[in-house]
């Protein structure tokens, strides 16, 4: 890189000097650029003394001292500083604080195109290169040191250097072979300061060069109280407008393109970006994939409200949730929330106008892009798969590119097949011997072959590549366990908010059985309407609680009676008020938890169900209901109704299990997820630690100083948490999921 030569014009403001100038020799390789401390002859008669005491103190760096003998002002004291260096300079204000590596990548900035004349970085004075906010004053923001701050807008910075109508004189980076070119600053015309580097940048233009901004480098910049318009002198602001009008005839093209420049403000993707990273400083980043997003769910399937639960956890912990899911015309949209900052939005920019619902699609390059720039945009710690469906399996090659951190929940056989639930016309095809999985296919993705061999191969190698795979169940990591041998899954219960209940005197002499939540076929919706049509007993009365895809199954009967869709907490209440004395759950496939179960528990209404998946394995375990054989009709669902209606004592006995029932709560569940994503970090830092050993010792290269010196602060650190009384907790949470 070339020798830079640091050019700082100085006129009183003490403490300010003193600042810029600490931050220039602890920031800056002195040892190979310049700094000339120019004193404008200052009425202060402690400016001079101050520089050269720093000139003296650091007698190994280039420092260079001038004082004029009489007051030049500023323009000219600039131009005495371009003309005493040789090298490409930096003209920088007293009032500024300079951060890490600046000069090396403004200077990387500069030498990226040979036509850049000058540039700018960002400040938070320097009105059109002003961040967060645009052609204001800002203050560094709270929490952040300005160090800490630099060192973030430089990490999210996409350093696309967009090209600037004029630099900024607080801090502009010029070339020496433009300076040969063009002159110096125009001192006759701007002699009191004011105008002068858009007149230089301007006349740059003419030449055919750019202006550019060094959109990862930022400038502390204080501004000079005498340009505050509340401590403006007449003089200087009619000072400041008779050069404005000098630029504007001298540069009538440039002047307005500046003027479209601030009214249309180009640079606000550099702002947002920043706003958003000012949100999410020091907030672990969670990406979320989805099947179905919306802010407001109701009725919506389990996985989305169970991810709403956690996302809702995650304000309270420090972490930002980023959801990623299909959008209604797009293959996706992108969304952030931080409810712990009242704060959520969607990012219009991260969207492919893609749509693949339909197809079987492995990888998408434009769905590709659009992750690896959510992901690098974003620095995300964790990526939190609950469903790949309208996705493809591209997130988690590019995740484990970047190490970062993988968990899968599996909520339901998506991953086996891509019929989602394996229900072939009616019924789950493992007890079907007539399914015909090529039909189903076709009937489904279009595809005319029976591609499901190679799906589960793919899926049981994109599965592998996660840190951590979760199931809500034990019978759910039995059927992938069944199907994929070698995969270890973790059971991890969802836990639910109990809603409390009001007891109600009963009305109805009837037996009110209720079928409950979304009612589609994979729901069971083609039982319900055979039981409708074969209940011939007039003291049982059918009703739904919730929405039908059946048409039929929208009107009401003598002894059918839709009820219509709930909101989420509403089903408990309902079911009393409605005097329900069962509930039938008969999903004619292996359901891996069911919600609506669980709020019928709250009810303490039992349960009828099939002996099928993570619902029968409940009742079954939980007694608190009955099971019949997956193989019946509904002519024996009905006469198992009649039965129990007619068993008052084991009725009875079955609503007294209600009393010793404990809810998985909500709370367990979200400590596991907290605690889970607190020790990401440690966790890959000891997979680094057994990688090293395994390496070492396979190869007989295990040198002890040298494990002790890469991972012993990761040993010391583990060995610490667990230790710890949150690990002891971690620990109970944990034994209660098993």
């Amino acid at each position: 890189m070339k020798e830079v030569d640091v050019i700082v014009p100085i006129y009183n403001a003490y403490e300010y000097t003193e600042e810029c100038i600490k931050s220039i020799i602890k920031n800056t390789n002195l040892n190979k650029n310049t700094l000339v401390l120019i004193n404008d002859k200052s009425p202060d008669e402690k400016i001079l003394p101050m520089l050269q005491k720093y000139q003296k103190e650091n007698q190994d760096k280039r420092i260079t001292v001038l004082d004029n003998e009489e007051n030049l002002g500023f323009v000219k004291t600039v131009n005495k500083g371009i003309q005493y260096s040789e090298n490409d300079v930096i003209l920088l204000n007293s009032d500024t604080e300079v951060t890490k590596n600046w000069i090396e990548k403004i200077q990387e900035c500069a030498y990226s195109n040979k036509y850049i004349a000058t540039v700018t970085p960002l400040t938070n004075n320097g009105t059109i290169c002003s961040v967060p906010n645009f052609g204001v004053d800002n203050e560094i923001p709270e929490r952040f040191t300005l160090e800490e701050y630099a060192e973030m807008i430089e990490k999210v910075s996409k350093s696309r250097y967009p090209e600037l109508t004029t630099g900024n004189g607080f801090c502009m980076y010029i070339k020496r072979d433009v300076i040969k070119e063009l002159g110096l600053f125009d001192a006759e015309t701007f002699e009191k300061g004011y105008g002068e580097e858009n007149d230089f940048c301007y006349r740059a233009l003419d030449h055919g060069y750019i202006n550019v901004l060094c959109d990862n480098t930022f400038i502390y910049h204080k501004g000079t109280q005498s340009f505050k318009k509340e401590n403006m002198t007449a003089s200087r602001a009619a000072l400041i407008e008779e050069h404005m009008e000098l630029l504007r005839k001298k540069h009538p093209i440039y002047v307005q393109k500046t003027d479209n420049f601030i009214a249309n403000n180009p640079l606000i993707d550099i702002q947002e970006n920043i706003n958003l990273n000012i949100l999410l400083y020091n907030k672990k980043r969670v990406l979320y994939l989805i099947n179905e997003w919306e802010e407001n769910m109701e009725m919506t399937g389990g996985a989305s409200l169970h991810l709403k639960d956690i996302i809702l956890s995650n304000s309270k912990n420090n972490i930002a949730s980023f959801v990623l899911a299909p959008d209604k015309f797009d293959l996706s949209r992108f969304k952030l929330y931080l409810y712990s900052d009242k704060y959520s939005r969607e990012i219009s920019n991260y969207k492919t106008g893609i749509r693949q619902y339909g197809q079987i699609v492995y990888t998408d390059n434009s769905y590709k892009e659009m992750v690896e720039n959510i992901l690098d945009s974003f620095k995300i710690d964790i990526l939190h798969v609950h469903h790949f469906l309208f996705q493809t399996f591209d997130a988690i090659e590019i995740a484990k590119q970047r190490n970062i951190y993988s968990i899968i929940t599996l909520h339901d056989l998506y991953m086996i097949c891509p019929s989602i639930n394996m229900v072939y016309k009616d019924r789950y095809c493992e007890y079907d011997k007539n399914k015909d999985c090529t039909k189903c296919l076709k009937a489904r993705y279009g595809v005319n072959d029976n591609v499901l061999n190679n799906w589960q191969k793919t899926c049981f190698e994109v599965l592998k590549q996660f840190d951590k795979i979760i199931v809500p169940s034990e019978n759910t990591k039995k059927i992938f366990k069944n199907i994929y041998k070698d995969l270890e899954t973790e059971v991890v219960e969802h836990g639910v908010t109990v809603v409390e209940t009001k007891a109600k005197e009963r009305k109805s002499k009837d037996f009110n059985v209720a079928f409950v939540g979304a009612m589609a076929i994979h729901k069971g919706s083609n039982i319900l309407k055979d039981l409708v049509i074969n209940n011939k007993n007039t003291n049982i009365k059918i009703h739904l609680f919730g929405k039908s895809e059946d048409k039929k199954l929208t009107k009401n009967t003598s002894n059918y009676i839709n009820h219509g869709q709930y909101k989420r907490g509403e089903l408990p209440q309902l079911l009393i008020d409605n005097d329900i004395d069962l509930v039938c759950i008969f999903a004619p496939w292996p359901e891996t938890y069911s919600y609506t179960l669980t709020e019928s528990y709250m009810a303490k209404v039992p349960i009828l169900t099939f002996d099928i998946g993570a619902v029968g394995d409940r009742v079954k375990k939980d007694n608190l209901g009955w099971v019949i054989d997956f193989d019946v009709n509904s002519s024996k669902i009905l006469e198992k109704i009649e039965e129990i209606s007619n068993n008052n004592e084991e009725y009875k006995n079955k609503k007294d299990n209600f009393k010793t029932y404990k809810f998985k709560l909500l709370e367990e569940m979200l400590k596991y997820y907290d605690n889970l994503y607190e020790h990401i970090e440690i966790k890959k830092q000891l997979a680094d630690v057994y990688n090293f050993m395994n390496y070492r010792t396979k190869s007989k290269e295990f040198d002890f100083n040298e494990y002790q010196a890469n991972y012993g602060h990761v040993v010391n650190k583990y060995e610490k948490l667990r230790s710890s009384l949150i690990w002891k907790v971690a620990k109970k949470v944990k034994s209660k999921f098993k």
